[in-house]
Parts: structure tokens; C-alpha cells; sequence
């Protein structure tokens, strides 16, 4: 029944998300007329108002529509230079992705290329440092097939699911296999909020920056890197001895027994301790993983008519790729909309169409890659051990946590 009922309340979200990009989206082709423009009739615009374009003529002359169904009006719309007190194009969707640069959405789609395989490679150090044997190409492989979950497969079993119950089976250290799909994860993470704080720090120090940008730029560098500080004051207070200690977390683990979940748990993430060289590689691998994606969102942006510099967009985006990381609707359908809308709005370097198109474009440049990943599922054999079989099932993986004596 709670399953039942977790899966619907995530189809409402997921379709409330879909329901505020469609309303986000401009659809139609408008024009903008500023406040104090002259209509031919003599007539003034006592304010800004957005018109719906009812026809276009190659001299420049546009057919705009006053008000729903009735009061046409024919406006002059410039071409080239475009002045604050001059009408101004907002193209709609249709015509936004019909004029979009192609070249600039390969670029974008071929950044995506790299992100896979120092994916899988962030994971692969992570598992041979708690002695799982495991080739490269096995962990890249079970990665591409996890993004096809991801993508591919709504519903509540993600990739980081699948990836951990195929890491586990036939391992003989669950645990292990099962802690590190986790820590792949923190450590992808950390080295997001990381590059939104450099380039954050870029930003700043560029200088030249309009009071708006400069404000958000500040605040979001300054958020960023509290965020990351509060990150990694929590694993190293978890893994100091004395600190656990002093909150009784020993004690409560020596009440709840060597067989007890959390005690496996617990077990497993703290030998991670003794390999801080490999986690702060798996850290800094995520640099490019999500500078790539970042830069490919961007060029999606760029290939839109969108104008906001590169550096802003590598501030802002990571935010926004974490807040679509919760789980909350499928692929943070709505979520993300919203926060880049809200953080990169109003500005005259771009508008909701091309934000919101710009992030559809991305989850479309992954779903792209994540067809290799099903290619490969339909291949089987796409556990990590594929030398042992057990019968398990992917909620058993995940539950029994306990790693073996001989890996910890």
C-alpha cells in the first residue's frame, strides 16, 4: 500500500512538473512593445505589453494582436540593432528550435561524450580501494546501464539501485559493493558544489559584472561554499573517533550488536577512512564530469539565442542539477524549470523559452547516451561477478549490507 501510494504521489509530481514547463513554455511567436512606443494610430503604450503575432511580412511589418480575438495592430519590428524603445522579437518555441544553431547542439551533445567514462572510472578507484576486483570495463558498462534506469525507466528503482544490486551480486562483500555506489555518489556530489564554487570565484573576479549578476553571483558563491564546507565537516566529524564518542555513536553501536544493519552499514562507509587518497581523486574526477555537462547545458543555451556568460552558467547550473537530484519528480521535471527561471530571470540576455528548452535539451543529450546503456542491458550479463550466481533480488542486495571480514 505505501508503495502504491509513493509511486502515485510521484506521477502527481512528475505530472505538476511537466504541467508548469508547458506553462512556462511561450509556444506562439510574440513581440514586445516598451513602454511609450507610438502605435500607427496615434495611440501610446502606457506600459510594456507582450503581443501575440498573427502574421509577418518580409518589409518588416508585423500583424500583432491587441487583445485576445479582436484589435489587430501592424508594428514595425526592426531586424538588426534593436533599441530599449524599439519593438523586439520573443520568438516561440517552435520557432526558437526551428532557428536554433545546430552546431552549437552537436558541440553540446558531444561534451556529454566523456562524462560515462570518468563516471565509471570515479567508481571503478572507488571499489578496487576496498578490494573489490573489478575491470574498467565492467564498471563502465553496469554505469551506462544504470544511466538507462535513469532515464529510461521511471519509477522507483534508479540507476544508483540497479548499479548496487548488480555490484553486490556474486560479490561475497555486499556491503562493500553496496558503499560504494553510495560514496560514488557523495563524491560526484561534492565535486559539483566544488565547480560551482570556482567558477563562482571566477565570476566575481572578472569584475564588470551589472548590480543584478554581481548580487546573485555573491550570494550563490557564498551559499556554494558553506554548502560545501558543511559537507565536509559531516564525513569528518563521522569519521573521527574521538567525535563519535563524544555523541555516544560507539555506544550505541556496541548496543545494537556486530549483526544489526546499521552496525554493517556503518562498518562499511567508515572503512573508507583509511582510503582518503582515492576519495579525494573520486572528488576532483567529478570536476570534468560536471564542468562537461555544465558547458553542454550552456551551448543548448547558446544555440537558443540565450547570451549569459559561460561563467555565470557554471555558477548557477550546479545548483540546479543538485536541486534536480532530489528525488521529488522524474529527472527534477519542474524542479530545475523553476530554480533556473527564478535565479537567471528577469534579464535581457535570455528568456523562460530559451531556459526551459535549454534544460529539456540536456535530459534529451542524455537520454541519447543512455540507448547505449539498454543496448548493453539487452546484452546480459551485466553484473560484476558474473563467475558467481545467487538468487537475490535488488531490494535484498541493497538490505544486506554486511561487508566480509577479508575486504573491510
Amino acid at each position: 500500500m505505501k508503495k502504491t501510494i509513493s509511486i502515485m504521489l510521484r506521477l502527481v509530481l512528475a505530472a505538476l512538473g511537466i504541467g508548469y514547463i508547458v506553462w512556462t513554455l511561450s509556444w506562439n511567436d510574440h513581440v514586445i512593445i516598451p513602454a511609450g512606443y507610438t502605435y500607427g494610430d496615434g495611440s501610446v503604450a502606457d506600459r510594456e505589453v507582450v503581443l501575440r503575432v498573427t502574421s509577418q511580412h518580409p518589409d518588416g511589418w508585423w500583424v500583432l494582436e491587441l487583445r485576445p480575438g479582436t484589435d489587430l495592430v501592424r508594428v514595425h519590428v526592426p531586424t538588426d540593432e534593436v533599441s530599449a524603445d524599439q519593438p523586439r522579437h520573443k520568438p516561440g518555441i517552435v520557432s526558437m528550435l526551428r532557428e536554433s544553431d545546430a552546431r552549437l547542439l552537436l558541440l553540446g551533445l558531444a561534451l556529454i561524450l566523456p562524462v560515462f567514462p570518468i563516471q565509471a572510472a570515479r567508481w571503478w578507484i572507488l571499489m578496487r580501494c576496498r578490494g573489490m576486483a573489478v575491470s574498467y570495463a565492467r564498471s563502465f558498462r553496469l554505469t551506462m546501464v544504470g544511466l538507462f534506469f535513469n532515464f529510461c525507466m521511471p519509477g522507483m528503482t534508479g540507476g544508483d539501485v540497479v548499479k548496487a544490486y548488480y555490484a553486490a551480486k556474486g560479490s561475497g562483500a555486499r556491503g562493500v559493493a553496496v558503499m560504494s555506489v553510495i560514496f560514488d555518489r557523495i563524491t560526484g556530489l561534492l565535486g559539483l558544489i566544488l565547480l560551482a564554487g570556482i567558477a563562482g570565484i571566477v565570476l566575481l573576479s572578472r569584475g564588470g559584472l551589472d548590480d543584478d549578476v554581481h548580487h546573485l553571483a555573491s550570494t550563490v558563491t557564498l551559499l556554494i561554499w558553506l554548502g560545501f564546507g558543511c559537507a565536509l565537516a559531516v564525513p569528518l566529524f563521522y569519521f573521527s573517533d574521538r567525535v563519535r564518542v563524544i555523541v555516544g555513536l560507539q555506544k550505541l553501536i556496541a548496543r545494537l550488536g556486530p549483526e544489526h544493519i546499521l552496525v554493517r552499514i556503518d562498518e562499511a562507509a567508515a572503512a573508507y577512512r583509511g582510503h582518503l587518497p582515492q576519495i579525494i581523486t573520486a572528488v576532483l574526477i567529478s570536476l570534468p564530469v560536471h564542468f562537461c555537462q555544465a558547458v553542454a547545458t550552456t551551448c543548448a543555451g547558446y544555440a537558443l539565442g540565450m547570451e549569459l556568460p559561460i561563467e555565470l552558467m557554471l555558477t548557477v547550473l550546479p545548483v540546479v542539477f543538485l536541486a534536480g537530484s532530489v528525488p521529488l519528480t522524474y529527472q527534477g521535471l519542474g524542479v530545475m524549470e523553476a530554480l533556473v527561471v527564478a535565479m537567471l530571470l528577469p534579464s535581457p540576455l535570455a528568456d523562460a523559452n530559451q531556459l526551459v528548452s535549454m534544460l529539456v535539451l540536456i535530459r534529451l543529450f542524455l537520454v541519447a547516451y543512455a540507448l547505449i546503456g539498454a543496448l548493453l542491458m539487452l546484452r546480459g550479463d551485466i553484473h560484476l561477478f558474473p563467475q558467481i550466481e545467487q538468487e537475490e533480488t535488488p531490494d535484498s542486495a541493497v538490505r544486506d549490507s554486511a561487508p566480509s571480514q577479508s575486504t573491510v
